[in-house]
């Protein structure tokens, strides 16, 4: 019996216990200032959060074990490995059943944008479809629901940078950019253009961001992190984060 007690004891001790530093992975994409690579590592304010948030459940994640990778990717990895964080995602129905969800992190509103010199006007993306070449982040929410609303997939464009986007909508490459309103903008003036040539020309979605956890994720852990993440919205440091990237 006692050598019984010694080995259940060595068990506990030495045996796999729920995803923590080794076995968790984090990931991200470059979706500024939410998310982005900094010169110290990833950054963005719901990077900044996600750190505080993990330190406060009592997971070791450092800043340098997060990896930024395209967004297309990183979704694709949610989906098949286990024990995998992707952020920010915006939650859908489409996608509710697909993940464990933290959160929310904020709103979000995506729009069409166009350049205000098109002087294009919008009232149905999909009644306009057959004349405008749509620019879309590859597997984003925005692009998914063009799709459900039934915007041909041969009218949509989609690369992995939202840079890459506006470059071609100011090539004339594309009419029309699908993207979150705070992301496009800070893109706009960080690329030293001026927002002002911009305009949204049509609110497709609005939704809430959040960080989604693989759906075989640990569902005590997904507890702790949510208890974390409201314990930081509670005190104001989650809205003191977030201003600080306004």
């Amino acid at each position: 019996m006692h050598r019984l007690c010694t080995l259940l004891i060595l068990f506990l001790l030495l045996g796999p216990g729920p995803a923590g530093a080794a076995e968790l992975r984090v990931i991200t994409e470059y979706n500024p200032p939410l998310n982005f690579a900094g010169t110290g590592g990833p950054s963005g304010l719901a990077t900044d959060l996600f750190l505080l948030m993990a330190d406060r459940a009592g997971l070791k994640v450092a800043r340098k074990d997060i990896q930024v990778w395209p967004w297309a990717r990183g979704y694709r990895e949610i989906l098949e490995k286990p024990d995998v964080i992707l952020y920010s995602m915006a939650r859908t129905a489409a996608r509710e059943k697909l993940f464990r969800w933290i959160g929310p992190i904020m709103p979000l509103h995506t729009s069409l944008f166009a350049l205000k010199s098109r002087g294009i006007v919008i009232k149905d993306p999909v009644k306009g479809a057959w004349k405008y070449r749509y620019g879309t982040i590859r597997s984003s929410a925005s692009e998914q629901e063009l799709i459900r609303l039934g915007v041909p997939p041969h009218r949509l464009e989609s690369v992995h940078d939202r840079t890459l986007n506006i470059r071609k909508l100011l090539q004339g490459h594309i009419d029309i950019m699908v993207a979150n309103e705070p992301a496009t903008f800070y893109s706009i003036r960080r690329m030293g253009l001026n927002p002002d040539d911009f305009e949204p020309v049509y609110r497709l979605m609005s939704s809430n961001l959040y960080y989604a956890a693989s759906r075989d994720f640990d569902p005590a852990l997904v507890l702790r992190l949510q208890s974390a993440l409201d314990s930081l919205k509670a005190d104001g440091t989650a809205d003191r984060i977030i201003e600080s990237y306004r």
